[in-house]
């Protein structure tokens, strides 16, 4: 079995000691969010019989709230005081927070892409960036061509194997306020869900909340995560949730069974 813990939606601005919604400071949160993790991990590691790591990290988008290479470097240093000590391999979404030139400097290298997935044992795991391309500061994303095209290729090639997409932003809507910063094109992932089985489930950030939801006629499975920050209430208008932050463990079985579940973390 593979163990993926996703984290999203960190939120970290340039001030670590600055709060949002909810009088979260998100910097704080994330530490905390960090430690509890990796504790998760560790438990995990300490009783897996197999001499390969099979316990990872990938923090689907959303890492700055506030586009300064201050937010990155406190990121960096939060995942190397817990994440690389413990020797968990990590790796990052971009989400709509990430539109800049920032992200590509400090964490480039540690991006999950359509055409290089993460391979343990007879699952592979795909990255996509929703980035809006044609403005920098819209929340909404999109599907672009190129990566549906990486990931078909992808999956036709490993027609016998296990296949799970990430990305920042939801899917299908949500019949929330968060509906308005969508992702278009959507339907080109859905279609890619339909043609695929292989496809065993989705998994996301962006709307701070754990939706599920079913995509496609395969009805493949689609996981929201929280936040480390606030939550967002999902209904049609804006409100924050009183739900602790959190993050999202999915449990990667070798007969494609994909096991979900939600660990909140009390301040």
């Amino acid at each position: 079995m593979i163990k993926l813990i996703q984290l999203s939606d960190c939120h970290l601005l340039k001030d670590k000691n600055e709060t949002g919604y909810a009088g979260i400071a998100p910097y704080d949160s994330l530490e905390r969010t960090l430690l509890h993790a990796v504790n998760h991990a560790e438990q995990f590691e300490a009783n897996n019989s197999s001499m390969a790591p099979s316990c990872f990290m990938l923090i689907t988008g959303d890492i700055s709230g506030d586009n300064t290479p201050e937010s990155y470097q406190h990121f960096i240093a939060l995942m190397d005081k817990y994440v690389d000590r413990a020797n968990i391999a990590w790796f990052v979404l971009a989400g709509n927070h990430d539109n800049n030139a920032h992200f590509e400097t400090y964490l480039g290298d540690k991006q999950l892409n359509s055409d290089n997935p993460l391979t343990f044992q007879n699952w592979h795991i795909h990255g996509m960036d929703t980035r809006a391309l044609d403005s920098t500061y819209t929340a909404a994303g999109e599907v672009k061509g190129g990566e549906i095209h990486d990931l078909t290729q992808a999956v036709a090639q490993l027609p016998d194997n296990n296949h799970l997409i990430a990305l920042h932003h939801h899917i299908l809507p949500s019949n929330s306020w968060m509906d308005k910063h969508f992702l278009a094109n959507a339907e080109a992932l859905v279609s890619l869900t339909e043609q695929y089985a292989q496809i065993k489930a989705l998994i996301h950030g962006h709307v701070h909340s754990p939706l599920r939801q079913l995509i496609g006629e395969n009805s493949t499975p689609s996981y929201g995560c929280p936040s480390t920050c606030w939550q967002w209430e999902m209904q049609l208008a804006f409100g924050v949730s009183n739900d602790a932050p959190g993050y999202q463990v999915i449990e990667l079985h070798e007969d494609g069974v994909v096991d979900v579940s939600i660990e909140r973390v009390e301040h």
